[in-house]
């Protein structure tokens, strides 16, 4: 059973996507069936292989969000929606903690996503308050992202409270320290309008508006005038999700 056997299938599950493979329980136990009757010596090294490709299934995973949704997207929305989306997982021995999907509210982004509300609704942004419509009239309060995350345990999906279990910050370079978020804001829910313009969330996970500061705290700028990198780190004691970005470049 190979790495993009186990992907595919850990891919289709979380996004949402109607099973075409087994689950992994499924797996797990046919990878039991097939090694008993065996003798302890061929169980102990079957076992061990095994073990060695799903532990390597986290790191080797790491496939793109799917960006079919509700609404027929426009083509160079969709182009945007991917290049400014970054994907990752937390795993705590085999069982998945929690994958992550952000997307940088980046000024190409921000065209891209203007043009495409007003294809869906023709009408200003700015005179409609919902989740959708903040995401479009947020621009010029800092580096942005929209931040859609998905736990295993419902209560540790809670970015935006005191005493979270995740520790966020944003990097704009190997030199930097990180740089945590000045504001974290929860949306109210996942509505069809918030899940057309991003088909990445599903009906379990959380939405968030994240705002980091221009500026580090010594007050150089987190990203330069030339562009560069962008790294969010979501750590926590499961682990570290990164998230990055080439800005332009």
């Amino acid at each position: 059973m190979g790495h993009a056997f186990l992907c595919e299938r850990m891919e289709s599950q979380e996004l949402g996507r109607a099973p075409d493979r087994l689950t992994p329980d499924e797996a797990r136990g046919m990878i039991r069936r097939m090694v008993n009757g065996r003798s302890k010596a061929t169980r102990t090294r079957a076992w061990l292989a095994v073990m060695s490709v799903v532990a390597l299934v986290g790191a080797a995973c790491s496939p793109p969000p799917d960006i079919r949704g509700l609404q027929n997207l426009s083509r160079g929305y969709e182009e945007e929606l991917l290049r400014w989306t970054s994907s990752s997982r937390v795993y705590h021995g085999l069982d998945r903690v929690m994958f992550v999907h952000a997307t940088y509210l980046s000024p190409k982004f921000r065209q891209a996503f203007g043009v495409q509300y007003l294809a869906v609704f023709g009408i200003d942004p700015g005179k409609v308050d919902s989740d959708l419509e903040r995401l479009a009239t947020s621009e010029g309060r800092g580096l942005e992202f929209f931040v859609f995350m998905d736990t295993s345990d419902y209560s540790w999906n809670n970015l935006d409270e005191r005493g979270s279990v995740w520790r966020m910050a944003l990097w704009g370079g190997a030199d930097q320290l990180g740089t945590p978020p000045a504001s974290i804001h929860r949306f109210k829910g996942r509505g069809p309008n918030l899940q057309a313009f991003f088909p990445y969330l599903n009906g379990y996970g959380r939405s968030y508006l994240v705002t980091f500061p221009l500026q580090q705290a010594n007050g150089n700028p987190i990203l330069s005038e030339s562009g560069g990198s962008l790294v969010i780190r979501l750590s926590s004691a499961f682990g570290v999700a990164e998230l990055s970005w080439r800005v332009g470049t």
